[in-house]
This record gives C-alpha cells, sequence and structure tokens, in this order.
C-alpha cells in the first residue's frame, strides 16, 4: 500500500498518487496532466472523469520512465525549432490558427504553454535516445526493396491509407481484456483521439495516422490482418515482433504510378527505417517499464 503524505497549503490539500523509481507523482500533477491532455485532445471531454483520469495517471508514469532514462545517457534540451514545429502542428490540428490564439486557448483551460514545451521535449529527447541508440542496428535490405520497386514499374499498384495503434502486454492473457479496452474507447472517442491515449509509436501525434502506403511494402501479417476488414473499420490485434499492433484502413485506392525511382527507392528506405526504430521503441520502453519500480496508490 501506498504510503500517502498530505499537508495544508493556501487551502490545497496535496498528496501522493504514485511513486515511479522513488519520485512522486502528486494529485496537483494529475490535476494539471488532466487539463494538458483534454486542451490538446478535445474528444477525451467525451470520456468519463474515471477514465480520463486513468489516462492521466498513465500518462504521467510513462513520462517519468522516459524522462528517467533520459538522463541517465544524456540531457534534455529543449530545440527551439523542433519544439515550435511541434506545438504548430498541435494547435493548427484542433482548429487554432496561431500561436497568440493557441496561448489564450491553454490560459483559459489553466495550462502554461511553457510546461507544456517542458512535456514535449521530453518526448523529443526520447526520440532522440531511439535514434541514438538503435541507428547501428537499423538493416536496409536494399536489394528487396530495388526488387519491390521494380513490380511498381510493372503492375497497378495498390496503396492504403492507414491509421495505427501500437500497444504492448506483459501477458498474453491481457490480450483480450487490453483489446476490448481500446476497441471501447474507439467507439466512445474515435480511432484519431484513441491512438493519442494507447498508443506506443510517435504516430500517436498525428491520431495515429501513417499515410498512404503502397501494400507491397507491408509485411506478410500485416497483409494478413488487413485482409479482413473495409474501408472504415479497424483490424483484430495483430501480433508483430515490434508490438501488438490494431490497424485502421481509412481508404484505398489503385494507381498506375508515374515512378521517380531515386525519390521512390528513399520514401520507401525511410518508411523500413521509421518501423525497425517503431519495433526498436517499442521493446525499449516495454523493458524500462517493466524493470521500473512503480507504486500506485
Amino acid at each position: 500500500m501506498l504510503s500517502v503524505v498530505s499537508f495544508n497549503k493556501s487551502f490545497c490539500e496535496v498528496f501522493i498518487i504514485a511513486k515511479v523509481n522513488q519520485e512522486i507523482i502528486t494529485n496537483i500533477d494529475l490535476d494539471f496532466e488532466k487539463k494538458y491532455l483534454v486542451s490538446l485532445n478535445p474528444n477525451l471531454k467525451k470520456l468519463d472523469q474515471n477514465r480520463i483520469t486513468e489516462y492521466a495517471k498513465n500518462s504521467l508514469i510513462n513520462e517519468k520512465i522516459k524522462k528517467n532514462e533520459i538522463k541517465k545517457k544524456s540531457k534534455i534540451i529543449s530545440n527551439e525549432e523542433i519544439l515550435s514545429r511541434v506545438i504548430t502542428d498541435i494547435y493548427l490540428g484542433i482548429g487554432i490558427s496561431s500561436l497568440s490564439e493557441f496561448k489564450n486557448y491553454l490560459s483559459k483551460n489553466e495550462v502554461d504553454l511553457e510546461r507544456v514545451k517542458k512535456k514535449i521535449a521530453i518526448e523529443i529527447a526520447w526520440n532522440d535516445l531511439v535514434v541514438n541508440t538503435f541507428k547501428n542496428q537499423i538493416e536496409i535490405d536494399q536489394k528487396t526493396i530495388r526488387q519491390e520497386l521494380e513490380k511498381f514499374k510493372k503492375q497497378e499498384v495498390e496503396s492504403l491509407l492507414l491509421s495505427e495503434i501500437i500497444f504492448t502486454i506483459n501477458d498474453k492473457k491481457e490480450l483480450d481484456s487490453k483489446y476490448n479496452e481500446i476497441k471501447k474507447s474507439i467507439n466512445d472517442i474515435g480511432f484519431e483521439e484513441s491512438a493519442r491515449i494507447y498508443s506506443l509509436s510517435d504516430s500517436k501525434k498525428d491520431g495515429g495516422n501513417l499515410g498512404w502506403i503502397y501494400k507491397n511494402q507491408l509485411s506478410n501479417e500485416i497483409r494478413e490482418g488487413l485482409k479482413e476488414i473495409n474501408v472504415g473499420d479497424f483490424s483484430k490485434p495483430i501480433i508483430t515482433s515490434g508490438g501488438i499492433i490494431i490497424l485502421k484502413l481509412n481508404d484505398t485506392k489503385m494507381e498506375n504510378v508515374e515512378i521517380d525511382e531515386k525519390k521512390q527507392l528513399e520514401k520507401m528506405i525511410e518508411f523500413e527505417r521509421n518501423r525497425q526504430l517503431t519495433r526498436f521503441s517499442t521493446l525499449y520502453y516495454k523493458r524500462i517499464y517493466n524493470s521500473a519500480e512503480i507504486d500506485e496508490k
């Protein structure tokens, strides 16, 4: 049982809701996190308060775990150029047209922009850590990619517009309950918002959107998992070496592609690189999560 410490300060009771590797998370942290998450994902308002609270607590625990791991290897340094780009994507994504308008919006929701920047900086630093840790383990089979590229020149190509949710479990017995939890969230608030809540992939910041992908680029297990769904549907869990994936099929099209071979080769290599980095990131996070000392109230 977690010991609870409380005291009065400005008439506000502060108490511990969790510890991560002996670092505390308080009800004040939780309150801010809820406001922060709902501000950036307004559709979360459709959820009941218990689910928002649970989501916010998990978000704080995940952030603590990542932050602790980053500090072992490097420093969290705010890159203003990258931060500005990410923040712009965020406020445009929720229908706000300028930074000043976004600041006012956050202020009305009792959220401080500087604190938002610090949280985003942690995610940027985590992505940098993953790249620096695993960049030498990425293996790109250019011969196979070139062979796939040759097929594009000889036949009509099917493209799929996909979104993803990548998650992990500690025990196979948890799969059905976790999938049902995510499925309920998708039905309640949509696939995009559920991706932002549950997905471990970097694509979560875009609501899981992967864009248009040539079907030939997908692995056999993913192609099999997509066989039985129609446009607008999402798949059952697809088990891969990099985690468990739920895919939504947003659209399909057949293309007679006029290929710029150099650009297409670069695009396919980048897709494969990102796929492997997502796998490494998911497995890395799962490992440090499982080794963390987490004590929740």
